[in-house]
């Protein structure tokens, strides 16, 4: 386990060893070519020197939503401290990141327009009946026009901080808090995500039991858990549920543009702190 000097914040990478050869890191992490690869991710696991997290934005990611509008991280800072043998991780996080179209290399700063995108990003969450004809109609949309989504800076929106205590053995308790700037919050959700690729089947304690493009994209979940297992890796993580929120499980794959598999808690904008629990280990 590395360690840092002090209590100080940092924005080097940090790794904390769960077992023999898995990890998890904090701070920058690797370099990726996705159009996500700006937001500032919580922590990605790394298994025998190999980053896993492909597009996925990591544990613990905050993103709060203001109507039709989301704002994502786009800077973070972090610090490690020992209690023990238990490692503690704060990160804070500006939330100044916001999407927006682009007709090839031209930006579509239309607000109606980004208006209707969040519209229908809310319809495919909700409405599991019309995801395949959406996904259809945006992938002819985007080919036909060159219509990409970009993520550009903004002034602040808000700002949060996420403790991680990481149990030896992989059980992490997440308490996320966050404070928005803008008006208008009304909701905030805590990303849990990692790569596609080898996180490839989810499950959860209702007996659920999928695999690859039956998993869906954006799924609610009655469940008190759900999580995801790389099979190749012998590797699982599971989020639980926090208590006043809804849980959704995801993943999708497109190359070039996504890349990611995980979980999602969403609440309306709480007054104190959203706490959940993670255990990351041997498969499921």
């Amino acid at each position: 386990m590395s360690s840092s000097d002090g209590t100080g914040v940092h924005r080097r990478e940090e790794m904390i060893k769960i077992s023999e050869g898995l990890a998890l890191v904090a701070g920058p992490g690797m370099e990726k070519d996705y159009p996500t690869s700006k937001i500032a991710g919580g922590l990605l696991i790394r298994k025998d020197g190999e980053d896993l997290s492909e597009e996925g934005v990591g544990f613990g990611l905050p993103v709060l939503k203001f109507g039709d509008e989301a704002a994502f991280p786009g800077r973070s800072w972090h610090n490690l401290r020992m209690e023990g043998e238990t490692a503690v991780v704060e990160i804070g996080y500006e939330l100044n990141l916001v999407s927006r179209l682009s007709l090839g290399d031209r930006l579509i700063d239309i607000e109606g327009l980004c208006r209707v995108k969040g519209r229908v990003d809310r319809l495919h969450r909700d409405h599991r009946s019309i995801r395949r004809a959406m996904d259809f109609g945006s992938a002819l949309f985007r080919r036909a026009l060159s219509v990409e989504t970009r993520l550009l800076e903004a002034d602040p929106f808000g700002w949060a901080r996420v403790v991680h205590t990481i149990s030896p053995g992989g059980a992490i308790l997440v308490r996320a808090r966050c404070w928005p700037e803008a008006e208008g919050c009304t909701e905030v959700a805590i990303m849990n995500e990692q790569g596609a690729s080898g996180f490839d089947r989810y499950i959860d304690s209702e007996g659920l039991d999928l695999s690859g493009e039956e998993i869906g994209s954006w799924e609610r979940t009655r469940a008190d858990w759900g999580g995801f297992a790389d099979p190749g890796r012998h590797l699982s993580f599971k989020v639980w549920r926090a208590a006043g929120a809804e849980l959704f499980y995801g993943r999708e794959v497109k190359p070039g543009r996504l890349a990611w598999a995980g979980l999602s808690q969403v609440a309306a904008m709480p007054s104190g702190e959203i706490e959940y629990r993670i255990e990351v280990g041997g498969g499921a």
